[in-house]
């Protein structure tokens, strides 16, 4: 089935181009929702008023996208996401996620000009594209970060100051057992001197009674 689209539709066409459809597609979708008509030749001549039209609104538009692309590609995308030890998302982020914090950002940004596709499953940075114009697309910088990230830094901060606080007394402990230790053998050595004094001088005394 021929059909001449009378709006943009996704991964077919845009308004005024003339497509060959599957007419269940057609009749279904496309001629309901006011997306299409029949590619008759009276509408042909709409078709060529229609493609005219929207070359006029793209080249009035086109300075406008450019300065949309370049706000997007200044600035990186933070999305939080849960994920395992391994880096791994439970779930995924889509292009409705990529959609969302665009809003939030000031961006208006139809959801259906974000291009991601099966979404992203791992932490990291990833580039998103994002159709602002017909002949012009953003590369969206997306980081994806570990939402619990604070909490594990904090926990593991934690955990080491808690170790260095272990070390520091084990080191203290072996400390003081050295100088015990170190006491102990010098209080022997000390007594062991004055045993070896007091052997030498007895014998002495005894010759001098003698004489």
């Amino acid at each position: 089935m021929k059909l001449i689209l009378t709006d943009e539709v996704e991964n077919l066409g845009l308004a005024g181009d003339v497509v060959d459809v599957a007419d269940g597609y057609g009749r279904n979708f496309l001629l309901p929702r006011g997306l299409a008509i029949m590619a008759t030749k009276g509408a042909m001549k709409e078709a060529a008023a229609l493609t005219r039209a929207r070359k006029a609104r793209e080249a009035k538009t086109l300075d406008g996208a450019l300065a949309a692309k370049s706000a997007l590609e200044s600035r990186t995308l933070r999305i939080e996401a849960r994920v395992d030890d391994r880096g791994r998302l439970y779930g995924s982020v889509t292009a409705a996620d990529v959609h969302r914090v665009l809003k939030e950002r000031g961006h208006d940004v139809d959801r259906r000009k974000v291009d991601l596709k099966g979404g992203i499953k791992q932490i990291g940075t990833y580039q998103v594209p994002v159709r602002v114009h017909p002949q012009v697309t953003a590369q969206v910088s997306v980081e994806i970060v570990d939402s619990e990230g604070d909490e594990r830094a904090a926990e593991a901060a934690r955990v080491a100051e808690e170790r260095a606080i272990a070390d520091a007394a084990l080191a203290a402990a072996a400390q003081l057992e050295g100088a015990e230790t170190a006491a102990a053998e010098e209080g022997a050595a000390d007594a062991a001197t004055d045993a070896a004094t007091d052997g030498a001088e007895a014998p002495a005394a005894d010759v001098v009674a003698e004489a």
